[in-house]
């Protein structure tokens, strides 16, 4: 659901199981919760997407989950960001960051906590930090061969430079991480910065 950029399927499978998710373990439950907080952002409605997010990001500190916070943390980088909450999505993208160190294998936590933030320098109108963001993003994505972090690098790279002005280069940037990406969510935010670059 998620990569497909079905919202809608992702959050009606998971409010048809909440109630079944309050028996399982806090740490499932917690990870619904995000699940759940993501798929409302991805449906436009940060405000919910906060409120779940914020569940599950205090079930993790309340039962010392660094994993389950890293992700809340990341999720929350991006739906402060669509709420304005631009000093609040910067803590959380650098919290997350600094719990990805301690799960190496864990690319997404990585790489999308850190696409959070360059999407907050974005949005705070910080150029050269974004452009910085996307660029590890890429060279994270090239040694790990990981194409959704070489996409979101890019997308990332592109956003840095729109807001720099460079549209030539943002359109460079993001027409080739339109090129080999396979999932519908991330070539449709590709052509979504194309057209406005």
């Amino acid at each position: 659901f998620y990569y497909r950029g079905d919202f809608n399927g992702l959050v009606s499978l998971f409010r048809d199981h909440e109630g079944l998710a309050k028996s399982v373990d806090k740490a499932e439950l917690g990870m619904f919760y995000g699940w759940l907080g993501m798929g409302l952002y991805g449906n436009g409605k940060a405000k919910n997407s906060y409120d779940y997010l914020c569940k599950a990001l205090k079930i993790g500190e309340e039962i010392e989950d660094r994993r389950l916070i890293g992700y809340a943390c990341t999720w929350l980088t991006w739906t402060c960001t669509e709420l304005g909450l631009l000093e609040e999505a910067l803590d959380f993208g650098k919290r997350a960051q600094e719990i990805s160190r301690s799960f190496e294998s864990d690319q997404y936590l990585y790489f999308k906590s850190l696409g959070g933030l360059g999407y907050a320098y974005y949005h705070s109108g910080e150029t050269r930090k974004a452009l910085e963001a996307g660029k590890a993003i890429l060279e994270y994505g090239d040694t790990h061969s990981n194409i959704r972090s070489l996409v979101m690098g890019h997308w990332t790279m592109g956003l840095g430079y729109t807001m720099g002005g460079d549209c030539n280069s943002a359109i460079e940037c993001v027409e080739s991480g339109t090129r080999f990406s396979a999932d519908p969510f991330y070539s449709q935010t590709l052509r979504l910065l194309l057209g406005m670059s």
